[in-house]
């Protein structure tokens, strides 16, 4: 019995390995891609079809979207766990605004799902900021404000009728290619050389790293960290237009759950939890992989149950991997 131990747990040091050896492992997360899809075509004739990877790519939208803004914070140092409560209010805000006042432009109404989105995200980071209270404590009190209010807002289900909101979300070009997929590629290279590029984005890293040595160099963190929380405050309206658009109604529960969703695909994608570290393109390849687990999951009819237990192994996978990371960097200082 204890070799059978120490065997198994030196099989999990060595898939954890296979993780750890770069900063962000891309390659090895194309790797686990290409293995999740060998698993599950074989279990299933219909994973490998046009139909399905349209479908999988449809459902990444919401998510992605979200990654961006969550990512942003993250190579800050932040967290932001109200995002999924953000998104369901600002969904369920548009969706009144275009029942009870249908003359309002559908190009106004997404005007003020940013704004509102935005004026979030400046709760979040002026209480972490000015006030000195913990990320996860605050944005876990505003996740509950948020969801609460949006249930104040609107008790039911209601629904939209706006041919030019249902095609933000259920376009497809050529009928194959989700226009939801387009928005996804654009934010996230458009965020990278923000990040590459500008001072914002180098601040971000600096801050992320060590905040302390950030300020001793000038840079104005408070500033900074706050316009990190307003952007994601921003892309969970933009998922609140996305995800509105495709269900055809705002609900006060939507986007429930959906920060163990996301915070599973920006760390597994090789954002470092404490900040510093990270990039978009590994996040990109992590929404992928998250989303075809996650719809093998289905069509294998697996119980929603099991489900969320493997997207919880999940998280404390990437949450393991993460921290082995840091260690190995800790030991060669």
């Amino acid at each position: 019995m204890a070799n059978t131990k120490i065997n198994a747990t030196g099989w999990y040091q060595k898939v954890l390995r296979i993780f750890t050896r770069s900063k962000t492992p891309i390659a090895s997360l194309i790797l686990l891609y290409v293995l999740m899809i060998v698993i599950f075509a074989s279990f299933s004739p219909h994973y490998l079809t046009v139909g399905n990877f349209r479908s999988i790519f449809n459902n990444l939208a919401r998510f992605g979207i979200l990654s961006a803004g969550i990512t942003i914070v993250m190579i800050g140092g932040g967290f932001d766990l109200s995002i999924g409560s953000a998104m369901g209010l600002i969904g369920t805000i548009c969706a009144v605004i275009m029942l009870q006042f249908p003359f309002v432009p559908v190009g106004v109404v997404m005007v003020i799902a940013a704004l509102v989105g935005c004026f979030l995200g400046l709760i979040n980071g002026v209480i972490i900021t000015k006030i000195g209270i913990n990320p996860i404590i605050t944005t876990l009190g505003t996740l509950a404000i948020f969801r609460g209010v949006a249930f104040f807002w609107a008790h039911l289900n209601v629904r939209i009728y706006s041919r030019v909101w249902d095609a933000v979300g259920r376009t497809f070009i050529a009928g194959t290619i989700p226009l939801t997929t387009v928005y996804i590629v654009v934010i996230f290279v458009i965020l990278a050389l923000v990040l590459k590029f500008t001072r914002f984005g180098r601040n971000l890293y600096t801050i992320g790293g060590n905040e302390y040595l950030a300020k001793l160099a000038g840079i104005k963190v408070d500033r900074t960290k706050i316009a990190s929380y307003v952007i994601s405050g921003l892309f969970a309206g933009l998922a609140a237009i996305v995800l509105t658009s495709q269900l055809g109604s705002g609900r006060p529960e939507y986007g429930s759950g959906a920060e163990l969703e996301v915070l599973t695909i920006v760390v597994l994608g090789g954002v470092t939890v404490g900040g510093g570290k990270g990039n978009f393109l590994g996040t990109f390849i992590a929404l992928v992989i998250i989303g075809s687990i996650s719809n093998g999951l289905v069509l294998l009819d697996v119980p929603i149950f099991l489900r969320m237990v493997v997207k919880g192994g999940l998280l404390v996978l990437a949450v393991s991997i993460d921290a082995l990371r840091n260690r190995k960097r800790l030991q060669l200082y």
